[in-house]
């Protein structure tokens, strides 16, 4: 065999050796969406070494709507629902729940006890579902009396709850809504669920909340305006990378009457609309966290609640409120390491 033989060998072999390679290492991808999962429109994107990713990716969106349905509020046969209706009688816990109450419990206290889960009186007598983050189909376009506000304010208070890992006691007479937690608890479950069937890497993507996971590169993320012109419908971006982040707006439920915009997000102490906050976006290594941290600030003065995220490792924030007439926005430094540019 001559030395311009064994060189084309040689070559041949590398070819052969590197085409097997990545043959063995291939990878697929695949994004699907679909509508009224969480009662929102959620888009899942994988990659996998299966051929079959597809399928994998429909097996996550029917892990998500068959745990989703444990804290549906509005429907009778969930686990939510039938504490509801227990009637101050002790009942079982859920193991997918008592993480949630702990959160819960968390940031009422963080708050002063303005993030309040049993709070579903108020909205339902406001006419908001905020199940899961749930939009209603037909909202109440004036307010409630105000003595109605008065009554419903004395059915809430989470420091009457009693739980433990065995069981809940609810006073009769009190309801709770897991509207700002679990959405991204479904959320964190559905990645870890998408890691188990072999998923490499990905994001799921619920609008107002998304989460991303084994990401090489980080991905650039666009904050809503909270009054979008025909010009400008975002106020700012900035760089996640393994992640996820929420976003609670006054833009995202309500109704103007007179005037005045009353959207869905509740003071418990006045049972009100928060006033003069626009929106609040978390970044946090868990969904929900980010979920709930979107909420609870969004209860707390822009200040307060930027030194309260202080105090959360790995968490950051931006919050847009009304400043003088104008929009404003206040940010965790944290936020230039995550490459933040108002638009």
């Amino acid at each position: 065999m001559t030395r311009r033989e064994v060189v084309s060998l040689i070559i041949l072999l590398v070819v052969l050796g590197y085409g097997a390679w990545k043959f063995i290492n291939r990878t697929f991808r695949e994004t699907r969406t679909q509508a009224n999962v969480l009662n929102t429109m959620v888009t899942i994107s994988a990659s996998s070494k299966s051929k079959n990713i597809g399928a994998q990716i429909d097996s996550v969106f029917a892990f998500i709507k068959e745990l989703e349905t444990k804290f549906n509020d509005y429907d009778p046969q969930s686990w939510v629902s039938r504490l509801n209706a227990s009637e101050g009688k002790a009942f079982p816990m859920d193991p997918d729940v008592y993480p949630l109450f702990e959160i819960a419990d968390s940031l009422h206290r963080m708050t002063a006890g303005a993030f309040d889960i049993t709070i579903k009186p108020l909205y339902d007598l406001w006419g908001f579902s905020d199940s899961l983050g749930v939009v209603a189909d037909t909202l109440v376009q004036v307010p409630p009396d105000s003595l109605q506000i008065v009554e419903t304010k004395a059915r809430i208070g989470f420091e009457r709850v009693r739980y433990n890992q065995q069981q809940v006691i609810l006073p009769a007479g009190m309801q709770i809504s897991f509207g700002a937690l679990a959405k991204g608890y479904v959320l964190d479950r559905a990645v870890a669920y998408m890691k188990s069937i072999g998923l490499l890497s990905g994001y799921i993507d619920c609008t107002s909340s998304m989460v991303f996971f084994n990401q090489k590169l980080g991905q650039i993320v666009h904050v809503q305006h909270p009054r979008p012109t025909q010009n400008q419908g975002t106020i700012g971006n900035f760089k996640i990378k393994n992640a996820a982040l929420s976003t609670s707006g006054d833009y995202q439920l309500y109704f103007d009457f007179e005037g005045t915009r009353y959207h869905h997000i509740l003071d418990p102490h006045t049972g009100y609309p928060v006033p003069d906050v626009f929106s609040v976006t978390v970044i946090h290594p868990t969904a929900v966290w980010a979920d709930g941290l979107s909420t609870a600030l969004f209860l707390m003065s822009p200040e307060q609640a930027i030194e309260a995220v202080k105090q959360i490792p790995d968490a950051n924030a931006v919050i847009f409120y009304q400043s003088e007439n104008e929009i404003v926005s206040i940010k965790t430094q944290g936020m230039k390491d995550l490459e933040w540019r108002d638009e």
